[in-house]
């Protein structure tokens, strides 16, 4: 059987998204209708990883569109401290695998409630078949490594699909606005290429990160903090780009690595000042941005796209999938420290069913 790595499915996603597109409505109908048929003031996500950094890359568009306020928790916050759940509340567990323990541990709280239980995922055949009365499959297909990467796209991208259903008079507007963020990230994917190579010096010798955003694009920063720390094996943090500012940049060195995201939009101009404002102190400082003023700024990758800001961690995504991967392959970082497996003897993130195909042995 054949090894797949982080880069395949990186490049698998685009095609992937574009069948999504095709088919939203029967994709995300399940979700739809079974909102659509109750009185919901609340709908509560339940994630944690990669389906958390998703869903923050989702959470400003569907706070912006859908009818309802949206709440956001890790499942075990969920599980033991913040659960006071509303009779018109709808609460989704979502978890790609289908074998995290603390979404399993966060759907029996659901069940233990008495309330209604609904899990998306991307393994409808996975272990949550056996405690969510009704499991959803988001569209990923298979992804066999642990360190996702399609299926934080799709992820997103099913609930930006799922999202505009409830503006139907929008909808051939938000499609048309869809579809261009898929080709963004397209081209995001293709320009990293050239930026690794660029940068390769900088990119392989990282030994601290910070990842920063804002509103659109805080849920890239989230997931890039994630991956460089879980496959380059680097002190790896992520914050609100304004929070940065306020205590985190006083151990700042030149030898710290900072990738800023730039929202592209009102609050562009203080990203700016603060993008600046970094370089002063390390010249390990990345951005990525549509400013033409950065145009020619070798440590920007520039996009030349209008778009709404909500899209901007999705097209964003590439960016930190590759630095991760190809650093991490280059460097064989990836492999985990060998008392690892004593430390999941004690408390592992998986049930028994979790299939390891980044191990080598």
């Amino acid at each position: 059987m054949k090894k797949y790595t982080m880069k395949d499915y990186v490049e698998e996603t685009y095609d992937i998204a574009l069948e999504n597109v095709e088919k939203y409505e029967s994709l995300t109908d399940e979700l739809y209708q079974y909102c659509m048929n109750k009185d919901i003031n609340r709908i509560w996500f339940v994630a944690s990883g990669s389906s958390y950094n998703a869903l923050q890359g989702a959470y400003p568009f569907m706070k912006k569109l859908l009818p309802y306020e949206v709440k956001m928790v890790t499942p075990y916050t969920f599980t033991y401290y913040e659960n006071h759940i509303g009779k018109e509340d709808v609460i989704i567990v979502i978890t790609q695998s289908g074998l995290s323990t603390n979404a399993i541990q966060a759907i029996q709280k659901v069940n233990q409630l008495g309330l209604y239980s609904i899990c998306l995922t991307g393994n409808v055949d996975s272990d949550v078949k056996l405690y969510a009365k009704k499991v959803i499959d988001y569209g990923v297909k298979e992804e066999l490594v642990g360190y996702v990467t399609k299926g934080v796209s799709l992820l997103t991208l099913f609930l930006f699909l799922w999202t505009i259903r409830f503006v139907p008079d929008q909808k051939t507007n938000y499609l048309s606005k869809i579809k261009q963020a898929i080709l963004y990230q397209k081209q995001v994917k293709e320009k990293t290429y050239a930026f690794i190579q660029e940068h390769y010096q900088d990119l392989s010798s990282m030994r601290i990160s910070y990842c920063c955003g804002a509103g659109g694009s805080y849920g890239v920063a989230l997931e890039g903090a994630l991956k460089i720390g879980e496959t380059i094996h680097i002190p790896s943090f992520a914050y609100e780009i304004e929070e940065y500012i306020h205590g985190p940049n006083l151990q700042l060195t030149p030898n710290y690595t900072v990738f800023i995201f730039d929202t592209n939009d009102e609050a562009s101009s203080r990203i700016s000042q603060i993008y600046e404002a970094t370089k002063k102190v390390t010249n390990h400082t990345f951005m990525i941005s549509n400013h033409k003023l950065y145009a020619q700024d070798k440590h920007v990758l520039y996009m030349d796209m209008e778009i709404d800001t909500e899209f901007l961690s999705f097209i964003y995504l590439p960016f930190v999938q590759l630095i991760s991967y190809v650093i991490s392959s280059d460097l064989q970082s990836v492999k985990q420290h060998p008392l690892l497996k004593e430390f999941k003897k004690i408390a592992d993130a998986k049930t028994e069913n979790f299939v390891n195909y980044d191990d080598d042995e």
